[in-house]
């Protein structure tokens, strides 16, 4: 029988100790299990079963004889050899057998289990997690002389077993959790893969454009080559962007259309004209899908602006803001030029179409219009 003197508390609170202090280490556990457990309940042998994937058989994670003073894992107990030992375990509770030999729901381990290892007595609890059966941990006495538990004692063994399905519990969450983290971080390697891929093709794609542009043969068809090149940089600096940061479905808008801007201002400063470029872009973070059309467009009036709107002088201003309002995403585009009219803007221009088309992709509203000078507003709202 249990020693009265021994605190079934303290001996719990102790197994949970071990349970938060070796969470990862089975062996050792069941072995720190297995000396306390063994001689609290004066037993000689404690073994923890669980069941296989196709569930046909348990098999041992840890088996621990104090008299021998050795721990083994890895046998193996068919569910087809020993239905009745499977049945009993699967409906009960808690499994009691004084004979093994003679109990109906045990005799069938006699031959191969029970005898071998000089078992008389045992008192088994099915191990459960989320309601289903998942295993069993085994309170074993060997010798000849018969046990019967006790109720102090089965209620031990059955905290115990509570104490142990919750590490078990907490053993496959963390194996589960490293398992999308290893999944995680190899999508993340792959998609920041992809983007430096993309980032590095477009450029490919800059570069014959470039020497493209060096065989035209007159100035206009020159710089429709080079604003087919800063388009492509300006998608080409999305993927930068991603690739740069660890935040594959967002990207900083000031951060990123510092960038875009300032090459802009590069190409179109030697023109022979002074031409301020001022931008007011909030850090908001947006998705790339949001982005790409967003800059597109920016590109575009901002490229129309620097082409038109200073006609016969030598300097203007061009400003952008971009801020949120309200979940709601407010692009300004201003110079003062010489305001709006077709010369600037045709309404049936590629460049509005192409406008119209990128706009249509956020779900925007734009306009033009004068003020002292010609404004392109534009607005979407965030989906959420």
């Amino acid at each position: 029988m249990i020693d009265e003197s021994i605190n079934l508390l303290e001996e719990i609170n102790h197994a949970s100790k071990i349970h938060r202090l070796q969470p990862d280490d089975i062996d050792g556990l069941m072995i720190e299990f297995g000396k306390r457990i063994s001689y609290t309940l004066r037993i000689e042998r404690i073994s923890i079963w669980l069941f296989n994937e196709q569930r046909d058989s348990i098999v041992s994670i840890g088996e621990y004889d104090l008299a021998k003073r050795e721990f083994t894992k890895g046998k193996t107990l068919l569910k087809s050899a020993y239905p009745m030992y499977f049945k009993a375990i699967s409906e009960n509770k808690i499994l009691l057998a004084p004979n093994i030999i003679t109990n109906e729901n045990t005799r069938e381990l006699a031959k191969d289990y029970s005898i071998p290892n000089h078992l008389i007595s045992l008192m088994d609890i099915p191990l459960r997690l989320e309601g289903e059966l998942i295993g069993v941990i085994c309170f074993e006495k060997t010798g000849t002389e018969e046990r019967i538990f006790t109720d102090n004692e089965q209620i031990f063994a059955m905290s115990i077993a509570m104490v142990l399905a919750s590490t078990l519990e907490a053993r496959k969450r963390r194996a589960l959790q490293h398992l999308l983290e290893e999944e995680l971080k190899e999508k993340e390697i792959l998609i920041k893969e992809i983007h430096h891929r993309v980032k590095n093709n477009l450029a490919v794609v800059s570069s014959l454009i470039n020497l493209q542009a060096s065989k035209a043969m007159d100035g206009f068809h020159k710089i429709l080559f080079d604003e087919c090149r800063n388009k492509i940089s300006t998608i080409a600096k999305i993927h930068e962007e991603v690739y740069k940061s660890n935040l594959f479905s967002s990207i900083n808008l000031h951060d990123y259309f510092e960038n875009v801007l300032a090459d802009l201002q590069r190409f179109y400063s030697n023109n022979g004209k002074a031409i301020e470029l001022v931008y007011k872009v909030e850090p908001v973070n947006l998705e790339p899908n949001h982005v790409l059309p967003l800059s597109l467009i920016v590109n575009e009036v901002v490229t129309n602006s620097y082409k038109h709107a200073f006609a016969g002088r030598d300097n203007g201003k061009i400003e952008i803001t971009i801020k949120l309002e309200n979940k709601k995403v407010v692009l300004t585009i201003s110079d003062n030029g010489i305001g709006f009219n077709e010369t600037v803007v045709k309404p049936d221009s590629l460049g509005i179409e192409i406008i119209r088309g990128l706009a249509e992709q956020l779900s925007a509203e734009f306009n033009y219009y004068n003020n002292k000078g010609t404004v392109f507003s534009l607005s979407f709202t965030l989906a959420h």
